[in-house]
């Protein structure tokens, strides 16, 4: 028995568990949105600028239009550290600019902490091109180093970077509102914050000293081994990890470390590992390298010495930075020439281009014609649109959530192990196309149509992913379409239901002539907005109101959503608005996938959130107010009121101080002395003290009535109650009450 509970209390742990790191793992799959959105533009100055540079003469006007083409987007590849950094810290702070130059400085302090305790390199020999010495290790290679922001640091990658993002973020949340004593005060609130991360960061440098140069070398193992797997081999297990966590939107947590750290390569290392081979220095290494003189470097030690002195060469790590990074620098070294130092460029990227330029298309196009023909004119722009935003950007996730949600078999059991074949083929053609976000029509012809007409790419390297996609466009199209009618798979247009909509609360509002945000319709109102408002609203509704919703983002193709009660969400009312291909729901988190149309739909959620909320306190401030009108008037009622009933004549919702009518009270001389003189007290402003002493005098004087004879009692009893009363009302009213009742009695 103790062992079953035992077993039970553990599975408890671990569903909790994952119930909290799924939320977080999200967000920080969405952090990486980021900085990766900002690529498909560098990518594109990046390759053309490169072209062209290196198809013109050196000095020349063009070539130096392709150099500062080239810059503009190597810098960002070259910065991707600090760029993920804020990312992270802007993701767990709901987009706070703070956070953001927290990062900035943490980031600065991290790195700069680290500098100074390199130890000066040792001479170059052929073992090791480079050593430093760091805190006790005495050989750390240079491979493990780089510069950051012009900072000799360890190079880590993206990895450092979002640690340090994770402490801003961290320092922000705890620390943005915290008060200082008066004699510090101007440091409080935000301004805290980067002098919290300035110190917090230091510890987080110090482990890293310690531990990267450990990490870093697994990750370089790592690196070097997978890439010596056969026939793509290791371009196949990538893809079947990535693929089987795209619905739960973690597959970029996934291949960061492949695309952005040493376990997906290394300059650095490859050559050091192929300058300890006996016979390297001697091997013609053939690299056609244009100085200014036009000379031509044939030896491994020559190309050594040229790749060291460009240090944004020599630390790529990566995947996908040491493509681009090869691409900017194809008058050094091209993809050829990296493939014999053992890495193959690619690997975990190349295949995508496979099955997104054909594949997915071609599964769209079998669901389209596996609709009733009745039905076809009805959901034609739904997959038209979702095919053709797959070839031309390589966003799969429209497509890919038209079945997902109606057979998930059909993703796990059919797609996802055609697209791991893509990438096991591409894998063993080698073929060396990189990319920016994923494998559309532009990146391939920016980054392999282009550098194949530079030469720095093998024929087989541009037209090998052609050839696997056009091969595996018809067997996903006839394995989608049968499969599809044998198993009658409800997809888009086979569902047999008419499109339902409910009535929402803009719905209400446009009726009345109002805009979904309370603004009254005008001739000049943007349809288009009012739509995109009006469906935002609906959203909200659905979801089960203000209340019920406590944060809204978005990545690349999903609405993000933590909600305080997922079973009152109605995910199909959702649907039914349209625009989107489905929704997954984990625990307290809702992902609703719209493929791009979520990026108009979560600032307007958040405008009409806010303004919900607004108007919710506006509204409980104004209950507030009109609850202590209430006490107040019960406080200000007069004796010589019409009252047949208490609280009821004069409207008071609490016992009221008003007396029978016209009913003249009977005080004895020395108390009613005593009264005028609490009235007079009264009437003058005095501090809190005062007011205590006037409320022991009144006091006092409740209990000097209890001596009086028993005609008197009743009012001695009125007048006591109205002194403690008198303690937690405003001094006015106060005053007034007392006056009043001073005059009836004399």
């Amino acid at each position: 028995m103790l062992t079953q509970t035992n077993k039970s209390s553990f599975k408890d742990k671990l569903k909790a568990f994952g119930a909290n790191i799924m939320p977080t793992l999200s967000k920080l799959s969405k952090a990486f949105l980021l900085p990766i959105a900002l690529l498909p533009i560098a990518g594109v100055f990046l390759g053309v600028g490169a072209a062209i540079a290196a198809n013109t003469t050196p000095q020349s006007a063009l070539w130096f239009i392709g150099k500062v083409m080239g810059n503009m987007g190597d810098v960002c590849f070259g910065n991707l550290p600090v760029l993920f950094c804020i990312s992270v810290a802007l993701a767990y702070t709901k987009d706070s600019g703070v956070a953001a130059i927290t990062a900035v400085v943490g980031f600065l302090v991290f790195n700069g902490v680290q500098a100074p305790l390199f130890i000066a390199p040792a001479a170059k020999t052929n073992d090791k091109v480079f050593e430093y010495g760091l805190l006790w290790y005495k050989h750390v290679s240079n491979s493990l180093t780089g510069s950051n922001m012009g900072i000799l640091s360890l190079n880590t990658g993206v990895l450092g970077g979002i640690f340090v993002g994770a402490i801003a973020a961290k320092c922000y949340n705890k620390f943005h509102q915290t008060q200082l004593p008066t004699a510090i005060s101007f440091f409080s609130g935000t301004k805290l914050v980067p002098i919290i991360t300035f110190v917090a960061v230091i510890p987080l440098s110090f482990i890293f000293m310690m531990a990267w140069p450990v990490i870093g070398l697994g990750l370089n193992k790592f690196g070097q081994v997978s890439g010596t797997l056969p026939y793509g081999t290791d371009s196949l297990i990538f893809e079947i990890v990535e693929r089987s966590l795209v619905p739960f939107g973690l597959h970029h947590v996934f291949y960061a470390p492949l695309w952005w750290t040493s376990a997906g390569g290394s300059i650095a290392e490859g050559f050091n590992n192929l300058s300890k081979q006996s016979e390297a220095i001697q091997k013609v290494f053939v690299v056609s390298y244009n100085s200014l003189h036009g000379t031509h470097h044939t030896k491994l030690q020559e190309i050594i010495d040229i790749v060291q002195k460009n240090k944004e060469l020599w630390g790529a790590v990566g995947d996908q930075i040491i493509s681009q990074r090869v691409i900017g620098h194809l008058n050094i070294l091209n993809f050829t020439d990296v493939e014999k130092l053992g890495i193959n460029l690619g690997r975990f990227q190349s295949g995508k281009f496979g099955f997104m330029l054909l594949g997915l298309p071609s599964a769209a196009l079998a669901m389209w014609l596996a609709a009733p023909k009745e039905n076809r004119q009805q959901v034609f722009g739904i997959y038209f649109s979702a095919a053709f935003t797959c070839f031309l950007t390589g966003i799969t996730e429209p497509i890919e959530y038209t079945f997902l949600f109606v057979a998930p078999w059909l993703f796990y059991g059919v797609h996802m192990p055609l697209a791991s074949i893509a990438f096991w083929a591409t894998g063993a053609l080698q073929t060396h196309i990189t990319q920016t976000v994923s494998g559309g029509i532009i990146d391939y012809i920016v980054f392999g149509i282009i550098p194949f007409i530079s030469g720095a790419m093998k024929p087989i390297s541009a037209f090998g992913v052609l050839g696997v996609a056009v091969v595996l466009a018809p067997i996903y199209f006839c394995a989608f379409y049968f499969l599809i009618k044998l198993f009658n798979v409800k997809t888009p247009g086979r569902d047999g239901n008419a499109e339902a909509k409910l009535y929402t609360k803009a719905d209400f509002k446009a009726s009345k002539g109002l805009n979904v945000d309370g603004s009254k319709m005008s001739s000049s109102t943007d349809d288009k907005e009012q739509a995109r408002l009006a469906k935002a609203a609906a959203i909200i509704e659905y979801l089960g109101g203000e209340e019920n919703i406590v944060d809204v983002d978005s990545c690349a193709s999903r609405l993000r959503l933590t909600v305080v009660d997922a079973k009152k969400a109605d995910i199909d009312g959702i649907k039914s608005l349209g625009g989107t291909t489905g929704a997954l729901v984990k625990g307290n988190n809702i992902q609703i996938v719209y493929g791009g149309e979520q990026e108009a739909i979560k600032p307007r959620m958040q405008k009409l959130l806010e303004q919900q909320r607004q108007e919710k306190m506006m509204s409980h401030s104004e209950m507030k107010s009109e609850e202590m009108k209430s006490e107040n008037m019960g406080m200000t009622c007069e004796s010589d009121q019409a009252c047949d009933k208490k609280d009821e004549a004069c409207g008071c919702e609490k016992d009221c101080m008003c007396e029978e009518p016209n009913k003249v009270q009977e005080q004895p001389v020395s108390e009613m002395k005593v009264e005028e003189k609490v009235v007079d007290e009264m009437k003058v402003e005095k501090p809190k003290a005062t007011r205590t002493k006037s409320t022991k005098a009144k006091s006092s004087t409740s209990k000097s009535t209890k001596s009086t004879s028993k005609s008197s009692s009743k009012s001695t009893k009125s007048t006591s109650s109205k002194t403690k009363s008198s303690t937690s009302k405003p001094k006015t009213t106060k005053a007034k009450s007392t006056s009043s009742k001073t005059k009836t009695t004399k």
